[in-house]
């Protein structure tokens, strides 16, 4: 990974979905570079594994907190910065992977999905972009979104639909919060991570990876990109989604 040692000393993070694959992949690096990384998630024994592979523990808080639980969560974002100190940015992992087919899409069996992939991510950055809050100005906010939006797939138009609000919604937010704030997207293709296992539990990992000319993504893949953006080198760059897919969307 092409980035300075200590370059993001002294700066403090939150991550939403820190528990999973890609969520966790991006707080160990951000550690290791020598940020303090507020992690949550919805397994507290996930968060204290992670933690065990922190290099410095001490800069690793692990929040559980389910972000369905959408009423509170815009003060519980407000509350986190004042508690723990002025953030530098977040990245949104937090997220549900659904296959459904369409004959079978209902509101009753997809509210999670929207709550967690859209809602409950914008609650938090709300409570972040609250006067209030203490957040650094120059602050860089990460959307982990998908390919999915953008490709076509089968199964998927629920899940597809909550990346796409993402994409949309952060290019109408980055001018509202501009030039104090930068937000933008990242669009994995598929990822190997627990989420999949149910591609593999359908015997559809197989077929899909066809798809993907430079094979199926690593978490290791994913992570440079959050962080380049979490930097100040990507300071000019702001309301994009970037896709990163092996070039599956081509």
């Amino acid at each position: 990974m092409i980035f300075k040692d200590d370059c993001f000393l002294g700066r403090r993070f939150l991550i939403t979905g820190a528990s999973g694959a890609i969520g966790g992949d991006i707080a160990i690096s951000l550690n290791n570079l020598g940020a303090s990384v507020i992690a949550m998630g919805r397994s507290l024994e996930s968060l204290q594994k992670l933690k065990d592979k922190m290099p410095n523990k001490d800069g690793f808080i692990p929040i559980c907190k389910d972000i369905r639980e959408l009423d509170d969560l815009r003060e519980f974002a407000l509350n986190l910065s004042k508690e723990y100190g002025e953030l530098s940015g977040a990245v949104f992992c937090a997220g549900i992977f659904q296959i459904l087919p369409f004959s079978r899409v209902s509101v009753e069996k997809s509210i999670d999905v929207f709550n967690v992939n859209y809602f409950g991510n914008l609650e938090i950055l709300k409570g972040l972009l609250d006067k209030r809050a203490l957040v650094k100005k120059g602050a860089s906010f990460v959307f982990v979104s998908s390919n999915a939006a953008l490709r076509a797939q089968k199964g998927l138009s629920f899940y597809s639909a909550t990346k796409g609000a993402i994409n949309t919604a952060i290019k109408s937010i980055a001018l509202e919060i501009a030039p104090k704030y930068r937000i933008n997207a990242i669009s994995p293709g598929i990822v190997r991570t627990q989420m999949t296992e149910a591609l593999e539990a359908l015997e559809a990992l197989e077929a899909l990876e066809c798809g993907y000319p430079n094979g199926l993504g690593e978490t290791s893949y994913i992570t440079p990109l959050c962080l380049f953006l979490l930097s100040d080198d990507s300071f000019y760059i702001t309301g994009e989604n970037i896709t990163i897919d092996g070039g599956a969307s081509l």
